[in-house]
């Protein structure tokens, strides 16, 4: 908190990011919900939303690679204008009734490659605007933006939905993006000498260096073993919060006939924990913290188990309440982590590689969400996802003895 009101660049950065998560929550309830209206099949709908997710895979790693000499603020900006065109036009479609899943597909997959660029510079610009030393308390915030757009979100993004209806909601996310943009373009920061390399003026040259520095964040995650971890960590975390959230929307749309508005409710369950995890993290950095990774991922196994055994709709928003605040502990730890362990010079390009090969993993869930259902249940949907947890859970407890605490994570530098 005390990041957020003594360093206004640092606050203007949170606030452009909040309101991006809250984008993100009305836009994760409503375009499944119209896929599903319009082919009434969970698989098509899972393969829809996976079209986002192919932007990441394809284009991280030359993105982050790119951005590395870039200004990152400005970077930021112009792409949260084209995210706010682009959901402009498919209000447009929908508001003429010509929208349709390759429609969406497509605009999705636009709009993805947009957004791991908003989502890298971001990143890379946390320890730079908050200082590392603040990486933790950085990271917190960070995580309380998405648990408050969590906990409001889905819900007046199903009360919109279910009175104004898509196009208007659509609306509504495409300005929400073009805030985004005024509050990102304040940061002002120190873009440093790091990464301001010369590059040779012959094009083969640099096409080289290009690919060199591209595959050294491929490389530099199996450095060492944190870094393994950490890799592993996110791929998990992407997969389980995917596959469990589309899960819940078809399982509550299918198997229980919930309208948009208990649905919105359910979700912004999800943000009741988040609000709680954030309050709480720093309770636990003294502790290891893959010990606390592997408590975690029980804890939300827990929560999906609980949204399993009941078509109670309390007892399942208790269950939402511990998967996502869980969960989101989670994502404070494993970035804290992983930007710590990892030197500034490498920070762009390993971000990219991340997501790279979590976005792989984040595919898989979206197209398991959708699969499963579509031949089984979505009843056996949820109890893969426990199981998912479970065993990620007991991977990272074999290795906690490499884990330490948070005051004791330094730079790992790459062996040469």
């Amino acid at each position: 908190m005390k990041l957020l009101v003594h360093n206004l660049n640092f606050f203007n950065m949170w606030f452009s990011n909040f309101v991006g998560i809250l984008n993100d929550r009305f836009r994760e309830l409503i375009i499944p919900l119209i896929v599903l209206g319009l082919t009434h099949s969970p698989l098509i709908t899972g393969l829809v939303a996976l079209s986002q997710q192919l932007g990441t895979v394809l284009f991280s790693i030359p993105i982050g690679t790119w951005l590395e000499n870039k200004d990152k603020v400005k970077i930021s900006g112009i792409c949260h204008f084209l995210y706010a065109v682009g959901l402009s036009l498919l209000s447009f479609l929908v508001t003429i009734n010509r929208i349709n899943e390759f429609y969406i597909a497509l605009t999705l997959f636009l709009l993805g490659i947009l957004a791991i660029i908003i989502r890298t510079s971001f990143n890379v610009l946390i320890p730079n605007v908050s200082g590392r030393e603040n990486l933790l308390e950085a990271h917190t915030s960070v995580e309380g933006a998405d648990a408050i757009s969590t906990l409001i979100g889905p819900t007046i993004a199903g009360v919109v939905l279910a009175k104004l209806g898509a196009s208007l909601t659509l609306g509504v996310c495409s300005i929400s993006s073009l805030v985004s943009m005024i509050f990102i373009l304040r940061v002002k920061h120190d873009r440093g000498d790091t990464n301001r390399i010369q590059s040779s003026n012959n094009i083969k040259e640099r096409m080289n260096e290009f690919i060199s520095k591209s595959k050294s964040g491929l490389k530099y995650l199996v450095q060492n073993s944190s870094q393994i971890i950490c890799t592993i960590t996110i791929c998990s975390l992407g997969f389980s919060t995917v596959f469990i959230v589309l899960t819940v929307i078809l399982h509550t749309e299918i198997s229980l006939n919930l309208s948009e508005t208990f649905i919105g409710i359910l979700l912004s369950c999800a943000g009741v924990g988040n609000v709680i995890g954030v309050l709480v993290i720093s309770k636990f950095k003294r502790m290891n913290w893959l010990t606390l990774l592997s408590t975690l991922m029980i804890i939300s196994s827990l929560g999906v188990f609980i949204i399993f055994l009941t078509n109670n709709f309390i007892l399942m928003c208790l269950g939402m309440i511990l998967f996502d605040g869980a969960l989101s502990m989670a994502f404070v730890v494993q970035g804290a982590v992983h930007q710590g362990i990892t030197p500034d010079e490498f920070l762009s390009r390993v971000r990219s590689a991340t997501y790279v090969i979590s976005g792989l993993f984040t595919m898989l869930g979206t197209f398991l969400a959708g699969f499963i259902p579509e031949f089984f249940t979505t009843h056996f949907s949820l109890a893969f996802g426990v199981c998912m947890l479970l065993i990620s859970a007991i991977v990272l407890l074999k290795f906690k003895r490499i884990g330490e605490k948070f005051d004791q994570i330094k730079p790992i530098y790459a062996q040469k």
